[in-house]
């Protein structure tokens, strides 16, 4: 995919996945420009190259606001008193999935990539993609029914976009 192309089709996708990975610590447009500054180096991107471009300015992100924040602030910073809310359940469900099938939740309903999209940014077949999927799906509802019964039978999709942190959303059009 052209990277003019990729730029103007998915520009809202790159402010999207910058803003929850990098939970407020940067202003997601300014890093969705950097995104595609990073991709200027390659011929045709695609997103695989995509992804490996947004993993690099949140990490980049993350370095510059370690060096601006002492160590006693990022612990402390987020620490809550009140009482989990549903929102709170929901990334806590999430964060025990293995990795795989996080990133595999987070991709098709944080960013709203379609199955075709999600699997080439996992470098994964179709076939593969969709075996994960529903691998992913049945573990994240088997979590989600065990500790909160009163969840048992809604869409994976709803529920885990209730969880995506931040206001920006992908514009598909």
């Amino acid at each position: 995919m052209r990277l003019e192309v990729l730029a103007t089709r998915h520009r809202s996708l790159a402010v999207t996945a910058c803003e929850w990975r990098a939970f407020g610590m940067a202003d997601p447009e300014r890093m969705a420009d950097e995104v595609f500054q990073y991709l200027v180096g390659y011929d045709d991107p695609c997103f695989a190259d995509f992804y490996a471009a947004v993993d690099e300015v949140v990490a980049l992100t993350y370095a510059r606001q370690a060096a601006k924040e002492s160590t006693l602030d990022r612990l402390t910073r987020g620490m809550k008193v009140s009482r989990p809310g549903p929102v709170d359940a929901m990334l806590l469900e999430l964060s025990n999935l293995r990795h795989k099938h996080r990133l595999l939740l987070q991709l098709r309903y944080w960013d709203g990539l379609t199955e075709a999209e999600a699997a080439e940014a996992l470098r994964l077949t179709p076939e593969r993609f969709a075996e994960r999927q529903a691998k992913a799906e049945t573990r994240f509802l088997a979590k989600v029914e065990r500790r909160h019964p009163q969840l048992a039978g809604q869409p994976v999709g709803s529920l885990v976009a209730s969880a995506k942190p931040g206001i920006h959303h992908r514009d598909v059009g």
